[in-house]
């Protein structure tokens, strides 16, 4: 067995205790309160955290760990774990299905292990570096389709395009492509890897949203970068495509922000 190989089996051994924690809950009375940052967080949320890193420490007391609800625990220059304990608290709170426990692992500020794990759908997702990536143990892939007016295009919240003055996005990709929908969080990512739909596009997003899926769309031969064209999961934006539609959607932004550089 490779070293990510084990690292993948420890993420997935710990969005069990994940998902058990998270069904526990979910569609009972929660508590919600919101953070400074406006999002929603409950003591489902901050419990996950603690049970995984926890278990972290038990497991790797010299990696780091950082995580949506208490931050960064260990040396900068370690492994790290990177945690969403609920992707999608919204959808969780309100009974909607659609929510993950996110599990990355950055080595060498590498994104090399990540398993978004989604319990009330009865399905996981999980991948490392140089592939494979998985649905529910089977192997998955992007799809072939080639042109951008052939694809399907999945937005995250539209309110976050018009937060960064880029209202264009979305109508001129709407324009450009043959099918638009809006799954959300870290579904739109996963529908990319396993081949359901082309393009995922999110304005506004963190870290802790995306090393794990980031690993999965490029482990299923997909492409992820932030709006830039950046390839990394700490640029506040995410595009994820199939690889195929990637420049073709990165040219329809330098047209909707005015740059001439895509």
């Amino acid at each position: 067995m490779t070293a990510l190989a084990g690292f993948l089996d420890a993420a997935n051994e710990l969005a069990d205790l994940a998902d058990a924690a998270t069904m526990r809950a979910f569609r009972r009375h929660l508590e919600v309160r919101t953070k400074a940052d406006g999002t929603w967080v409950t003591a489902v949320d901050e419990q996950v955290e603690r049970e995984l890193r926890s278990a972290l420490r038990d497991r790797f007391p010299d990696h780091a760990v950082l995580g949506e609800e208490d931050g960064l625990d260990g040396p900068a220059d370690a492994p790290r774990w990177v945690l969403d304990p609920i992707d999608g608290t919204t959808n969780f709170v309100k009974g909607n299905p659609v929510f993950a426990t996110l599990i990355g692992l950055q080595i060498d500020g590498r994104d090399v292990v990540g398993v978004a794990s989604a319990p009330a759908l009865g399905t996981r997702f999980d991948g490392i570096a140089g592939g494979p990536a998985r649905q529910d143990a089977r192997a998955i892939h992007v799809s072939d389709v080639d042109r951008l007016d052939d694809a399907e295009v999945a937005f995250g919240g539209l309110s976050h395009f018009a937060d960064r003055r880029l209202e264009a996005v979305p109508q001129l990709l709407t324009r450009a492509s043959a099918r638009q929908r809006g799954y959300g969080d870290f579904w739109n990512h996963c529908l990319v890897a396993a081949g359901s739909t082309e393009v995922a596009i999110e304005a506004e997003v963190s870290l802790w949203d995306l090393v794990a899926v980031k690993v999965i769309v490029e482990a299923a031969g997909g492409r992820f970068t932030d709006l830039d064209g950046v390839p990394t999961a700490d640029g506040g934006s995410a595009l994820s495509t199939n690889g195929h539609v990637h420049d073709q959607v990165l040219a329809v932004l330098a047209e909707a922000t005015g740059r001439s550089d895509a």
